[in-house]
């Protein structure tokens, strides 16, 4: 009988358990054979399948409280100013997580070379194309978050070397264009399918939509060069272009989720992480889109307007050490006008509508300020009514103004959070959706490259994906033509790019009660295109782009602002300096309202055991990466200035 050693290595990897070793290394191990003839490559491939939908476990650390942090997805400070896990970097980075994931995807495409050459069933062909493209999106997956990484594994007893970023990128539009190539949706791909064989969680074996996966992904890796080989993205993105796209809901690469501690829970349903809107997703949903809110008749009375009223100013409660727009108020109501995603996404304070409502956080009511002048809950204090209300407050280092605000700051039910219909594993894990796909087509086109339709057509084409998504298509038409700005100066618009100008708003004085007004100012976005610009295209896409992609798609929301700085980033709270040889951002109170890029974390640290357990690959790594093992030392393809 014929035996293949190296397939159970990369098998025993499944089942391995998180160990103080975090290193591709581990994969050399060689235990006892196996029958090759009893191993399915369509089964080894969906062991990858499964395990990168994230357990319980991995998915809280890495999804939420690491990309979702790192791409603004949620109001939190953590990686948000760059301070990231050694022991989450560790599990992720590890031979039973991700490492694994790429082991499994690797080894079946090894052995589904060995067996197409060998002369294996049709349909084996197609699974061997199926394993080369999951394969390339791991990679990326890895890569974009830790910098080079060791891509291939051939089984053969030696180290797998690590790649650059650069050659990383290099060899990954190469397979994705040859393997959508090689794709052959005429071939009958039943073994592959139905309940008592299912291998294939995203398509069911429908290779006209693995190819349009791959043409889409090669789009995404090819705009991922935009900045440092613009040439090399043209090219690339141009010829994927060609080929068929995810342009229609039916064409989504989502995965069903199912509950219990599995692969397949969702890896956003932790009840203990409130995943409250954060302050960069507020201020672009506010106004935009001029669309009313959507709120039964006797919520109606608390509306007041979205931008030319700023809320109660408590600047003795809330900190404004921040370049946040926003910073310094509490709005006393719900916004006249905003994005119409926005309520289907986050939960109205105190509202409990039957969907969107998480009951782990229960109704908000109201919320006592402490008296600044004794710290304490006394006669002099304020109480607010906090049912039905919209707010979120950067989170950072606030100081006194924590324990003074507690009430209102520090309850989850005061802030919108994350609906309950991505909390309950009972939804479909996006992975590529049609909206990224206008959007890449959109920026592809605002460069002059040659693809189908226009900027202005494919933006228009990737809001509208995203308001299908969310059952909000009613309000399309309205929404598309609007010229309102939201609190960051752009609007919807393609057309309208004139820039916002500073305006009076009001407010009221929360501690005198006083009706005031002041100069509203936006945000100067100071890392595109020295903060000349708020509304101009660019902004417009990559502004729908990232409401689109929430809450999937954050490692891609990061990915992009990594690239191009958009859309704007505030800073979080900085009442005392941030220290960054605690890998925190460099912020200071007296930097607090610039905006620098050296003020977001750029990649996630590799493990620490690295350096003492895999000396010489470490080493390695840090060459390829061309700097220190922190969390703003960039990409490759990471803008630089």
């Amino acid at each position: 009988m014929k035996t293949f050693n190296k397939l159970l290595i990369g098998l025993a990897s499944v089942a391995l358990a998180l160990t103080a070793c975090s290193d591709f290394e581990d994969i050399n191990k060689n235990p006892n054979s196996v029958s090759e003839e009893n191993v399915q490559v369509a089964h080894l491939l969906n062991k990858s399948f499964m395990g990168a939908q994230q357990n319980p476990h991995i998915a809280e650390r890495i999804f939420v409280l690491t990309w979702k942090r790192a791409a603004r997805f949620e109001r939190a400070s953590g990686f948000t100013i760059g301070t990231d896990n050694d022991g989450w970097n560790t599990d992720y980075f590890s031979t039973g997580y991700a490492v694994g994931w790429l082991n499994q995807a690797n080894l079946a495409v090894n052995l589904g070379e060995k067996r197409v050459a060998e002369g294996a069933p049709a349909y084996e062909k197609n699974v061997l194309q199926m394993a080369r493209i999951w394969r390339a999106y791991l990679i990326t997956e890895l890569a974009d978050s830790f910098g080079p990484i060791p891509m291939l594994n051939k089984y053969d007893g030696t180290v797998s070397p690590y790649e650059s970023v650069q050659s990383i990128y290099t060899f990954v539009l190469k397979e994705l264009k040859e393997a959508s190539a090689a794709l052959d949706p005429t071939i009958d791909m039943t073994a592959i399918k139905g309940t008592n064989n299912q291998s294939d969680p995203y398509y069911n074996g429908d290779m006209a939509k693995w190819q349009k996966y791959a043409n889409s992904l090669r789009l995404r890796c090819a705009m991922r060069l935009s900045v440092v080989d613009p040439a090399k993205a043209k090219s690339e993105f141009e010829d994927a272009a060609k080929g068929s796209l995810i342009l229609t809901q039916a064409d989504i690469a989502q995965v069903q989720e199912r509950g219990g501690w599995t692969d397949l829970d969702g890896v956003m349903s932790r009840p203990w992480n409130a995943q409250l809107i954060s302050p960069t997703l507020n201020n672009i949903f506010l106004g935009l889109g001029g669309i009313d809110i959507q709120v039964p008749d006797d919520m109606k009375s608390v509306i007041k307007p979205a931008t030319t009223y700023m809320g109660m100013r408590l600047d003795q409660h809330l900190p404004t050490s921040t370049n946040d727009p926003s910073a310094g108020y509490f709005f006393d109501g719900l916004p006249d006008k905003i994005d119409p995603r926005a309520t289907v996404l986050y939960n109205i304070p105190g509202y409990d509508d039957g969907k969107v409502y998480f009951p782990n956080l229960g109704l908000a009511t109201d919320a006592t300020l402490a008296n600044p002048a004794t710290g304490q809950i006394d006669g002099n204090s304020i109480t607010l009514i906090t049912k039905w209300t919209w707010n979120t407050w950067v989170a950072g280092k606030w100081d006194k103004y924590s324990s003074l605000s507690t009430e209102l700051t520090g309850a989850a039910q005061n802030y919108p959070a994350i609906s309950n219909v991505y909390r309950q594993s009972t939804n479909k894990r996006v992975w590529f959706g049609p909206w990224e796909t206008y959007f890449l087509l959109a920026e592809a086109a605002e460069y002059g490259w040659t693809v189908p339709g226009t900027a202005k057509q494919n933006y228009e084409s990737g809001i509208a994906a995203s308001f299908e998504y969310h059952g909000v298509s009613q309000f399309l038409n309205q929404y598309l033509t609007s010229q309102a700005y939201n609190r960051v100066g752009t609007s919807v618009a393609f057309d309208h790019t004139a820039e916002a100008q500073p305006f009076t708003v009001s407010y009221v004085d929360g501690y005198t009660k006083e009706n005031k007004t002041t100069t509203y100012t936006y945000p100067k976005n100071s890392i595109y295109k020295n903060g000349q610009f708020n509304n101009d295209h660019l902004t417009k896409i990559i502004t729908q782009k990232f409401i689109a992609q929430h809450p999937w798609l954050p490692l891609e929301a990061w990915s992009d602002h990594r690239r191009l700085g958009l859309p704007f980033f505030e800073n979080q709270a900085v009442e005392v300096d941030y220290n960054p040889s605690s890998y925190e951002v460099p912020l200071t109170k007296a930097t607090a309202k610039e905006c620098r890029w050296e003020f977001y974390p750029k990649r996630m640290r590799y493990p620490s055991n690295m350096e003492v357990n895999s000396k010489e690959s470490y080493q390695q790594a840090i060459q390829l990466l061309g700097g220190d093992n922190n969390t703003q030392t960039p990409l490759w393809w990471v803008m630089k200035k």
